[in-house]
């Protein structure tokens, strides 16, 4: 069965993505509010996804997101692989070793959130069950003949 993204805010957050931008998927224990140790900037769009206890799930969102939308790597912390290294499998073998980037937990994720798009937060509880996840997609340049042998000449 193919995914599709039924929340109409998050599919709006999702086609609106260009190359290079990025998208925040949280756990439930991202602190997002101005009381939080690391406050989330104003100027990021926040979607709360939580439903219940573990639902939705980091595994659900992300599958989702990188079925239907154009994901080229993903950032997760520099301890996330010793702290949950379930997620950080799945994350890895889901969008290919080369393609995980891992920055230090504190302050650079958090500075790095702050220049994400949107945070999706979700309802997983796991230890750092989120992931930065890159919009985009790795190819190679279109060489410009190409885009030139395309065109119709006139005269």
């Amino acid at each position: 069965m193919k995914r599709r993204i039924l929340n109409e805010r998050l599919a709006a957050i999702v086609a609106s993505l260009r190359h290079g931008e990025m998208l925040f998927i949280a756990d439930a224990g991202s602190g997002t509010s101005s009381k939080a140790l690391y406050p989330l900037s104003p100027e990021v769009e926040y979607l709360d996804l939580e439903a219940v206890t573990g639902s939705p799930s980091f595994h659900d969102i992300v599958v989702t997101l990188v079925e239907v939308g154009d994901f080229e790597s993903a950032i997760v912390t520099d301890v996330m692989e010793d702290l949950n290294s379930k997620d950080y499998q799945f994350i890895t073998e889901l969008m290919g070793k080369d393609n995980i980037h891992e920055i230090p937990y504190i302050p650079d994720y958090y500075q790095m959130r702050d220049r994400c798009k949107a945070v999706v937060q979700t309802g997983d509880y796991g230890i750092h069950a989120q992931a930065i996840l890159v919009a985009g997609y790795p190819s190679a340049d279109i060489p410009y003949e190409w885009l030139q042998d395309g065109l119709k000449k006139d005269g």
